[in-house]
Parts: C-alpha cells; structure tokens; sequence
C-alpha cells in the first residue's frame, strides 16, 4: 500500500548514502522541516523534469528519494540551513499540491533485488571513484557491494534528473553500474 510523504524538489536528484545541504525560506519547506522533526520522519526529494522549484505548474520524475534530516542552524543569512542524508528509493504514484503549495505524494518504496558484490566487469569503476571523490574533496567509506559503489559514483556525475531518475528506478545493482559506465564513456567523449 502507497505512503504519502510531502515532497521537496529539486533541480538535481539525490540518491541513497547522499548527504545534502539546503538553505530554506519558504514557509512550507520551514513548515515540512519542523512537521518532520516532530514525527521523527522525512520527507521525499525529487528531480524536477520541468519548471522549478517555485513554480506550480513544476513537473517532477516519477522516481526519488527519502531523505533524513541529520542537522540544523540558522545560517549567516538568516535562513534555516538543514543536512540530509538520502535513504530509500521511492516511486512517485500519485501527486497533490496542498494550499500552502507544498507537493505530497503517494509514494511506492522500493529495494534493490539483493546484495551483489562489484564483478570484475566493473572493478575499475573503485579507482574512478576513488579519484572523482579525491577531486571534490570528499572522502567516501568505499564497501565492496555494487549498489553502494553505484551510489557513490552517481553522486560524483555531472549527471541529469533523467539519468538519477534510470538510476533511481532500476532494482538491479549491475544494471545501475552499466547505465553510469554508459555515462562515463559519454561524458569522456565531449
């Protein structure tokens, strides 16, 4: 059965193990954020497909991801800056734009087939890893399974809301390694 979870949207899609910060000032995302730490609950962030994050007549994917919120402060500027950390996946069923314009949808979770270990098909795809987050300066707790190694390499991209949105609705590990290999080789073509 569907879950309703209200919705946070965003020009670039989060995917699980992903650590966010945003800066709020809207009512409804003020609202949503302390309705969630209340409940001890999160909220889902999609990709939008078309629009903006302002605009009601915005167009979201059909796939995104739930997100926990880990921290808060009021930053320099006055505003509520929060971090979250992306867990579950989730298909997008159903949408409804409450009065004070926040999104909520009906939401199926969804979970990866199975734990599967990186093939030698993809072992490469660790070094890259390793190198792209060396590069931004981040440092990554690299486990030995595909779908956490998948994750990593999606968030490092410079990828689009319809390549988070493939990545965000195949169950398969692989399938999600070979569709970031895909954009690997098309990214070091331009």
């Amino acid at each position: 059965m569907p879950d309703n979870l209200p919705l946070f949207p965003l020009s670039r899609a989060v995917v699980p193990g992903v650590i966010l910060k945003l800066q709020l000032f809207e009512q409804r995302y003020l609202k949503l954020v302390r309705d969630c730490m209340e409940a001890g609950s999160g909220f889902g962030v999609v990709g939008i497909k078309s629009g903006s994050e302002v605009q009601s007549e915005t167009e979201f994917y059909d796939f995104g991801c739930r997100v926990h919120i880990e921290d808060w402060d009021q930053l320099q500027n006055g505003l509520l800056g929060i971090s979250v950390r992306a867990d579950d996946r989730f298909l997008l069923r159903s949408l409804d734009q409450q009065e004070d314009g926040l999104w909520v949808g009906q939401v199926e979770w969804l979970s990866d087939k199975r734990k599967m270990p990186v093939t030698s098909d993809y072992e490469g795809l660790k070094d890259l890893c390793e190198s792209l987050a060396a590069h931004a300066g981040q440092e990554i707790d690299l486990k030995e399974d595909a779908a956490s190694l998948g994750w990593a390499i999606a968030n490092l991209l410079p990828i689009n809301n319809e390549v988070f949105a493939r990545l965000l609705s195949e169950d398969d590990p692989l399938e999600r390694l070979e569709i970031l290999a895909s954009q690997i080789d098309e990214l070091s073509m331009r």
